[in-house]
């Protein structure tokens, strides 16, 4: 089956693993590649009165450092990689488990900086770390390990000269195939200390400038007759003379993207394979070897707390239509001719299935060489979408409210991904800030956003009309092949609902003004000019190049549309960190709400047990409950000779939602003399209790 992109499905619908280390006592500063200093020496502990200046990745390990030694019985250390550019990976452990060998306490993984390229995430971690070290309440029921740097070497670029943003770490890497890796990278042509771009004349040129802002470029529409005037390369020369330039810079894979779910292979900087880089897979054999992480965090380029993780992704197959190959057909009395919803043959299947073996979506799946999921489950949108509320409160609360652009949902092959759908817990993200918002021309709008859209019905849609609907369409972007008319006889055919449509238009671009800016050139711009001086943007400047001859030199500073002046970083981590702990007070806990034990004669009782989420998150996650990732938790009744005549003594409990209860039975057998039997309620990240069932009597109870 052919996978199609949001806007592709929209025109065809128009048309018709380094494992844990032990705690360590002390991290020495890894050697940085030799190709590039290391920064100077300075104190890697927190800035007295405020922030000061970002930290390298050897200085946050040192942060890590002197935090530990600073509570040695509350915190530990764990290396659980090393980058190919010689800087390990530490997790700080904060909590009460700390040197057990048995953990009980869920615990929060929170991670910094994945892609490299945004210094205030690791920064955030670390103010995490500070805050979490001085506070008894949030670490007395909760275990944190943060790990302020997942892609050290790209973030170590942020300190070197000349400047350049560059998700990739430091393995050494042949982009262009030839006899050597690395040997074709960009050169600082015009010795300001940054690398920016070059424009040159080029009768194929595909750019031209911006309408009123010709620092701005973009791509001439020929549609609309227009015909490009430049080319634009990395700054740069043809170091290898192969007549192409800066293809083949140094480092190999971005972290951010080597994720197992939906992994992009043969990509520039996607890796070789899932979990080929020792980073990526330090920490996915560090968060499988602790099922005791109930929540996963990163702070980096996405918002989860913002925007709930959005849908619309065109999956491999349809839940809703699924085919059953004739050879199983046969057994479970359908129509190989016909397609069946998922529910409908989970429904078949159920009968055949032993006592007690749980027919799941994913087992169906599996059974019938189904494919992934992509999307994320309404289930847990629900929670998503309240939490976002909450957050956008405690937004304007800490006066941090003010119109931004909007963050980008995770990447494909993204921890972020790769947490929610792989290890099935709730998983959160920050990006700390975003370029301001430019203020846009006041102008009539249908009214319709990508978010009502998904609440509306099919005959709501349909009441719109055409002229609102083409406004619509104008308003997101959408392709000129897109036509109302079509959509319209799309939702009433049925082929697509308002939902489904919504999903794919929040993964679409934001489209572009009507003098084809970028909007996030455009906000760049405005705060260059407002706020940094003019030391955000480099104004085009002609340039003698070696071989492309007459060039202009110009364009963004590197890390100025991801990082904020160090002036502005204090405010946003104190406006914001708090949340992630406030997060974690809400994650599921497990406990026994009450017992019931009726005798029934002769030595036979009756023990009705009820388990209780006293959480708001719900034990597990809808797509925990799917991937069968989180173990189930377990309750145990235990005493001398009892005889189960129902149940087991040992009894799972799959599923409680959040501020939830499930009801156990068990009819049991027990000798005169027994006066009660332990009960215990263990789960690998939800906590637990203990209890004991009294007898004797008609009401029993967890004393």
């Amino acid at each position: 089956m052919t996978i199609l992109s949001p806007r592709g499905l929209l025109v065809m619908l128009a048309a018709a693993v380094v494992g844990t280390g032990a705690a360590i006592e002390a991290q020495k500063p890894a050697a940085p590649p030799a190709q590039a200093p290391a920064p100077k020496p300075a104190d890697a502990a927190k800035p007295a009165g405020g922030f000061e200046r970002y930290r390298s990745p050897q200085e946050a390990n040192a942060a890590l450092l002197a935090i530990n030694k600073a509570n040695p019985t509350q915190t530990a250390l764990h290396t659980i990689a090393t980058s190919p550019g010689r800087v390990d990976l530490v997790v700080l452990e904060i909590g009460p488990d700390v040197g057990k060998k048995v953990r009980k306490t869920p615990a929060v993984f929170v991670v910094g900086n994945m892609e490299g390229v945004a210094p205030i995430a690791t920064e955030a971690a670390l103010a995490l770390a500070d805050r979490l070290a001085s506070s008894g309440s949030a670490t007395k029921n909760r275990t944190w390990f943060i790990l302020p740097n997942g892609n050290p070497d790209a973030a170590a670029r942020y300190l070197r000269k000349p400047l350049v943003a560059d998700e990739r770490n430091a393995r050494r890497w042949n982009d262009d195939m030839d006899d050597q890796a690395d040997e074709d990278g960009p050169d600082d042509l015009d010795g300001n200390g940054f690398i920016t771009e070059m424009r040159v004349k080029d009768p194929a040129g595909e750019w031209i400038p911006v309408e009123g802002e010709p620092r701005l470029m973009r791509k001439a529409d020929p549609s609309k007759g227009e015909k490009g005037i430049y080319k634009i390369h990395v700054e740069g020369i043809d170091n290898d003379g192969d007549g192409d330039f800066n293809e083949d810079p140094a480092g190999g894979a971005n972290i951010g993207i080597t994720f197992p779910h939906l992994f992009r292979p043969w990509t520039a900087t996607g890796g070789q394979w899932p979990g080929s880089e020792p980073e990526t897979f330090g920490i996915m054999k560090f968060a499988i070897d602790h099922p005791e992480i109930a929540m996963t965090f990163a702070f980096g380029s996405t918002n989860m707390c913002l925007q709930p993780p959005a849908g619309g992704r065109q999956g491999s197959f349809d839940a809703n239509a699924i085919k059953i190959p004739e050879a199983m057909a046969g057994r479970l009395g359908a129509d190989a001719n016909r397609t069946y919803s998922m529910k409908e043959i989970i429904e078949m299947v159920r009968p055949l299935a032993p006592p007690g073996f749980e027919i799941t979506e994913s087992i169906i799946a599996s059974f019938l060489g189904l494919g992934a999921v992509v999307n994320p489950l309404e289930e847990d949108l629900k929670f998503y979408k309240e939490l976002s509320d909450k957050y956008k409160e405690f937004l304007k609360a800490n006066k941090l409210d003010a119109k931004r652009l909007d963050p980008p949902q995770p990447k494909d092959g993204s921890f972020e991904l790769w947490s929610y759908y792989h290890l099935g817990v709730p998983t959160f993200s920050m990006d700390l800030w975003t370029l301001p918002e430019v203020k846009a021309e006041e102008k009539e709008k249908s009214g319709i956003t990508p978010e009502s859209l998904e609440a509306m019905t099919s005959d709501a849609f349909v009441a719109l009309g055409e002229p609102k609907i083409a406004a619509f369409l104008k308003e997101v972007g959408a392709p000129d092949t897109i036509k109302p008319a079509m959509l319209l006889e799309g939702v009433k055919s049925g082929k697509m609902t308002p939902k489904q449509m919504a999903g794919m238009l929040k993964q679409m671009p934001k489209p572009k003004d009507a003098s084809g800016a970028d909007p996030k050139q455009k906000a760049l711009l405005a705060f260059n000019d407002k706020e940094l001086q003019g030391k955000g943007y480099v104004n085009w400047t002609p340039f003698k190049h070696p071989t492309l001859g007459d060039v202009e030199i110009g364009g963004m500073v590197p890390f100025t549309d991801t990082t904020p002046p160090a002036a502005m970083v204090k405010g946003l981590l104190d406006g914001q960190v708090p949340w992630v702990i406030s997060l974690s007070e809400k994650l599921p806990q497990l406990k026994v709400l009450k017992t019931e034990a009726k005798a029934k004669g002769a030595g036979v009782y009756a023990i009705t047990l009820w388990v209780e989420n006293t959480g708001y998150l719900p034990f597990p996650t809808a797509m925990g409950r799917k991937n069968l990732r989180v173990p189930p938790a377990i309750v145990t009744l235990a005493a001398k000779d009892v005889t189960f005549l129902q149940g087991r003594s040992r009894t799972p409990v799959n599923a409680v939602d959040g501020l939830k209860n499930v009801k156990l039975e068990w009819l049991v057998q027990v000798p005169p003399t027994l006066a009660g039997i332990d009960v215990t309620l263990e789960s690998a990240n939800a906590g637990g209790d203990t209890g004991r069932i009294a007898l004797g009597s008609a009401q029993g109870g967890v004393k």
